[in-house]
């Protein structure tokens, strides 16, 4: 990449590779680049309106949406998207309550931010009406959880907060309920998952 960068977000946009914010230090990025595989390159992209760390970012219908986070002084709340034909970030409604360090899926073409910093509750926003909603919560706090939608399933994984978590959740939206599947032999925290 142009810029290191930990705490930073990535998503795939248009088969390419995005990565957004993060830092370095107490430095705290507003800058996004994305990787085309097929050339070998990274490029800017135009910033985020606001820096982020420990926030999620997600794609969905060509589009990017990042959320939550941290600017080096406060949680945040706000939610913007990109429009890679615009070449523009727009605001669009914040979520009901600041929350940094959880993570991000789109299940059934909505966007769910889970868990972060002392929550176990889980927001749904849905893109076509601009809100957000609550759904029914976690049963363990996951602070620097990661997650992956398998097999009409959200799966979250490891995390916590005073104690780190060997235990993975998963969430049916056809009943609105999060059990516990499994657990990992080893507890994680600011680890990433992708299904294959």
């Amino acid at each position: 990449m142009k810029e290191e960068r930990f705490y930073a977000a990535s998503a795939v946009l248009n088969d390419q590779m995005c990565v957004a914010g993060g830092r370095v230090g107490h430095n705290i990025y507003l800058s996004v680049e994305l990787y085309n595989p097929v050339v070998n390159t990274w490029t800017y992209i135009p910033p985020m309106k606001i820096k982020r760390c420990h926030h999620a970012l997600v794609s969905y219908n060509g589009r990017l949406y990042t959320f939550g986070g941290y600017d080096g002084l406060n949680p945040l709340n706000s939610m913007v998207s990109f429009d890679p034909r615009k070449g523009k970030w727009k605001s669009l409604k914040p979520m009901n309550e600041r929350r940094y360090g959880f993570c991000a899926v789109v299940y059934n073409d909505e966007i769910y931010a889970i868990g972060g910093r002392k929550l176990r509750s889980v927001k749904r926003y849905n893109i076509r009406t601009n809100t957000w909603t609550n759904v029914s919560s976690l049963n363990h706090v996951r602070y620097g959880s990661c997650a992956c939608v398998v097999n009409g399933k959200i799966y979250v994984i490891g995390g916590g907060d005073e104690e780190l978590n060997t235990t993975i959740e998963a969430y049916d939206g056809t009943i609105n309920e999060w059990k516990i599947e499994t657990n990992m032999k080893t507890p994680r925290y600011d680890a990433s998952v992708v299904a294959l």
